[in-house]
């Protein structure tokens, strides 16, 4: 039965090593108690590689303290107890009850950056996603050249020899329904076409507009809007949209999501306006070049973009930033040590 209950439980892992079931169901499921089960579940999670079998990710970092050679009673501890205040970053409350100091709390978030949050993942066999660019933007002949990398753009083809074939039997019904076929073909080649022609024009006009971009580099792209070009290419706001959705540019500097060119404007204490981009990439320079034990405020923030980059934003925008940056605030970047 042990083995029955062990092979059940293994099969309802998930792809990160999680157990995805309650072991209350399973033991009722096999008429068997919980004790039983937890037997089982014990047996799975001493397996490597340790935090397999976990229930959740408090669970999954503690069976990896549990192996940890020298023994940490103060992570285990923290983790077991104090989960959501450590998360949290609300470290003064865990020092103060576990009478230690708050650059031990520190080590202990030090170690836990060092563990598997997805035990299993290294089984998978899944083929990593590749983007391949529809646009091609290079430095050729002394002059920035943009191509449209045709295969990646849909292909269709006419049979004329099966139209032919049909057509030939004389049947006006037939006929009628081919040359309608034939019509759809011809409007959905034209449509491809058309879609093409957009894309490379909309590109050109990113590449007219943003010559600073590709000589310099991504710190030096200007405010420009999907309207701005619409206006100049003489179509809708929303065919530029369409264009540029999900179709990338590869460049001197990578490649890049064409949504990424367009961006709002931001004034500056200059007559010059800047980018949105602009303004991101200045906050997480700064927070790279900050001191850890004394973190940038996002009021601090603010002002220093005003005196250093001349970029004029509120405090809010710059939370809003940050979050779009994947930056915690400052008291959760703060380190004691």
């Amino acid at each position: 039965m042990e083995y029955k209950l062990i092979s059940y439980l293994i099969g309802c892992l998930d792809e990160n090593g999680y157990l995805q079931t309650d072991i209350q169901t399973v033991a009722e499921k096999f008429n068997v108690s919980e004790e039983d089960m937890n037997e089982a579940l014990i047996e799975i999670q001493s397996l490597e590689p340790a935090g397999v079998a976990a229930r959740d990710l408090q669970e999954c970092l503690w069976l990896q303290l549990e192996r940890l050679h020298p023994y940490n009673e103060i992570a285990e501890k923290v983790i077991s107890d104090y989960f959501l205040l450590f998360a949290d970053k609300k470290w003064k409350e865990i020092a103060k009850n576990l009478k230690v100091e708050l650059k031990e709390i520190q080590e202990v978030f030090d170690l836990v950056q060092t563990l598997n949050p997805r035990p299993a993942a290294a089984f998978q066999n899944e083929l990593a996603p590749y983007i391949t660019p529809e646009v091609v933007i290079q430095w050729e002949d002394g002059t920035f050249s943009v191509s449209i990398y045709d295969d990646v753009l849909p292909k269709i083809r006419f049979n004329e020899s099966y139209f032919r074939k049909f057509q030939a039997d004389g049947d006006q019904e037939v006929n009628r329904f081919l040359q309608e076929k034939k019509t759809d073909f011809h409007w959905i080649a034209r449509s491809i076409e058309q879609r093409k022609e957009t894309l490379l024009k909309v590109a050109l006009k990113i590449v007219e507009k943003q010559p600073e971009y590709f000589w310099k580099g991504p710190n030096y792209l200007q405010p420009m809007t999907m309207k701005e070009i619409a206006d100049e290419l003489e179509i809708h706001e929303s065919t530029v949209s369409r264009a540029v959705r999900e179709k990338y540019a590869q460049t001197p500097f990578g490649t890049i999501e064409l949504r990424s060119f367009f961006s709002s404007t931001i004034k500056t204490t200059s007559f010059e306006n800047t980018s949105s981009e602009q303004a991101k990439n200045a906050i997480s320079d700064m927070v790279k070049g900050e001191d850890k034990k004394k973190p940038l405020s996002d009021q601090v923030i603010v002002k220093r973009l005003e005196e250093e980059k001349g970029i004029v934003i509120s405090r809010r925008t710059v939370a809003k930033y940050r979050d779009q940056l994947k930056i915690p605030s400052s008291s959760k970047r703060k380190r004691y040590e």
